[in-house]
């Protein structure tokens, strides 16, 4: 280790000599110790030496405004309550720039450390159940921060808490829980990020003024598989991301709650869901224009049934959806006739989820089919476009460098010969579910 021309035998000792400014290189190696910076110095690995915490505590922990670039940090605490990591900034700003971590409890931790910059670090987390893993970065009261470039994988959550006027751009998480966990942060622009095969992509709570831009939430998978869920977030706006082959695109519950706010969602892809967007009864004034709904099982859904005059609590114009069903006779590129999407299954299955196990059977595209041409069984609509786009343009711009991997989510069978065996089957079940179901007024 150097600090100037003098020479130290520990990193540590090379710390406590160092002086305001000064720079400590470090060389190759590996160093089986745990590093206190207590003044504002530049520590710098050369080679990528090996800082070893030796599965106690913090591997780095910073008390001073500094920066830390070019180290493989691995094997810290696991204490869930002393929140072991490897790198704990608990003062800002710091930078904390092209480190390795592995093998570590939390990855990176800005705690009360605005302003700071964590940038090219890759973090793995320890081998542990989910439940059990630390968060690969988290920041917690550290406005004014910018998470740039940044790779996590293992980890449970990327985490912000009381954050406000970040820059969250370029990182990519993958097989978490939530690739991105917002709480009580605002002004705050998120992009280019790509949130992989976690169980959930993106979850914002209790957050005002968020600008999501050309992020890919892919392969959500958990229990609820979200691409991103909105919880009380008002002043959303989500622009040119793909959502691809999640179990639910986008998830809106309560968002926006504010009176006078409105949430936009424009020109996203929706490619390969089960569901593209779910929104519960109350939700309202959100705006859906100029995004492409392709191949989704189901472009909409609302848990226990849509309500009287769903169609008109949000905003849906100019949308293309790879269901409409309708022409164009003058080419102006908008379809004659609206888009309406209410389909009878979807609606019964919102009731009763129980009958989900019929949803690949031959029997429900019957039911659908019959409901077409007998408006008694036809349900509320959930969405209605009034001027749905024929041409794909979000698809199109994705598909010039395809950033996910996707796969289709399950079709239904189509209808044949065997459709009324499986409607013997069924009928029972879902003729007790269409009895309960509420009418509408007339």
């Amino acid at each position: 280790m150097r600090v100037g021309t003098r020479a130290y035998l520990t990193i540590g000792d090379a710390l406590a000599a160092a002086g305001p400014g000064d720079t400590v290189v470090v060389g190759p190696g590996i160093y089986h110790e745990r590093l206190r910076i207590g003044g504002p110095v530049v520590l710098v690995g050369r080679g990528r030496p090996v800082v070893d915490g030796g599965g106690e505590g913090h591997i780095v922990e910073i008390l001073a405004p500094c920066t830390v670039r070019g180290f493989l940090l691995r094997r810290s605490g696991v204490n869930p309550e002393r929140e072991d990591a490897g790198i704990m900034a608990r003062v800002g700003p710091v930078r904390i720039e092209d480190n390795w971590l592995e093998d570590v409890q939390y990855g990176i931790y800005l705690k009360d450390a605005g302003g700071s910059v964590v940038r090219g670090n890759v973090v793995r987390g320890k081998p542990l159940p989910l439940a059990r893993r630390g968060d690969g970065i988290r920041l917690w009261h550290s406005s004014g921060s910018r998470i740039v470039g940044n790779d996590v994988r293992g980890a449970r959550d990327v985490v912000v808490f009381f954050s406000d006027r970040l820059v969250i751009r370029g990182n990519r998480v993958r097989d978490g829980r939530y690739g991105l966990h917002y709480m009580y942060s605002n002004h705050n622009r998120i992009v280019e990020n790509r949130l992989e095969d976690n169980e959930v992509g993106a979850f914002l709570m209790y957050s005002n003024d968020i600008e999501l831009e050309r992020n890919v939430f892919g392969r959500s998978s958990g229990s609820s598989g979200f691409g991103i869920g909105l919880k009380d977030a008002d002043s959303i706006r989500a622009v040119d991301n793909l959502f691809a082959a999640n179990q639910v695109g986008v998830y809106l519950d309560n968002s926006p709650h504010s009176v006078g706010v409105r949430n936009v969602f424009r020109r996203n892809l929706f490619l390969y869901n089960q569901t593209g967007v779910r929104l519960l009864p109350s939700v309202h004034d959100n705006r859906f224009e100029a995004n492409d709904f392709v191949d989704n099982d189901r472009p909409t859904d609302a848990p226990g049934g849509a309500v009287p005059g769903a169609a008109r609590q949000n905003d849906w114009t100019g949308n293309h959806w790879s269901a409409y069903v309708g022409f164009d006779r003058n080419g102006d590129g908008v379809g004659d006739t609206p888009f309406s999407y209410a389909r009878l299954t979807d609606d019964l299955v919102s009731r009763d989820p129980a009958l989900r196990l019929f949803a690949w059977s031959p029997a429900f595209p019957v039911l659908d089919l019959l409901s077409r041409f007998f408006p008694l069984l036809r349900p509320v609509p959930l969405v209605v476009d009034t001027a749905p786009r024929l041409d794909a343009v979000a698809l199109r711009l994705w598909e010039e460098a395809p950033p996910v991997e996707t796969e289709p989510a399950p079709r239904r069978a189509g209808v044949s010969p065997w459709a009324f065996a499986w409607m013997a089957v069924g009928g029972g079940a879902l003729a007790g579910a269409w009895k309960a179901r509420p009418r509408r007024r007339r």
